[in-house]
Order: structure tokens, then C-alpha cells, then sequence
């Protein structure tokens, strides 16, 4: 005689999602946030930590972590800048 085949239980895997909040190219502390105001067409990049901050314009196909990777792009432009003068 056999037996019932046995069910396999299926483990769902967690989702990963981006981050909200990520690390500060000036002062290193894990304080840097974006804010979005589309009414304005503009998008706010600001550490609370030591107050860097920047302003984009708005893309409506650009995710928060888009614009921190633009925000890191500026942040370095400009210290190069500040070197080589």
C-alpha cells in the first residue's frame, strides 16, 4: 500500500525595499533624507546631522534613491572643485 503524498510547504521569501534614509557623504551619520514636493517640481536632500542639503529638480520616473545618487554626484563635483582651486 502507499502512502499520501506529503505537501511541500512553501516558504515565501521577505521582499527587499530601498531604503528611507541613507548615510551622509560629509559626516558619515546615517541622517540623510529626501523630500519630494511636486508641486514645485522640486526634491530636498538634507542630513540632519550636520545640515548638507541640496535641491534637484523634480523627474517623475526617478525614485528618493536616484536623487541621493545625484546628491552624491554634486557633493563630490564640488569638492573636487574646492581641491583643485
Amino acid at each position: 500500500m502507499g502512502r499520501r503524498k506529503s505537501r511541500r510547504k512553501i516558504r515565501l521569501r521577505p521582499k527587499r525595499t530601498l531604503p528611507k534614509i541613507y548615510q551622509c557623504p560629509r559626516c558619515g551619520a546615517v541622517a540623510v533624507s529626501v523630500a519630494i514636493d511636486k508641486s514645485e517640481k522640486q526634491v530636498y536632500v538634507r542630513c540632519a546631522a550636520c545640515g548638507l542639503t541640496g535641491t534637484l529638480e523634480y523627474r517623475e520616473y526617478y525614485h528618493p534613491v536616484d536623487y541621493y545618487a545625484k546628491f552624491l554626484d554634486m557633493y563630490e563635483e564640488q569638492v573636487a572643485a574646492s581641491e583643485g582651486a
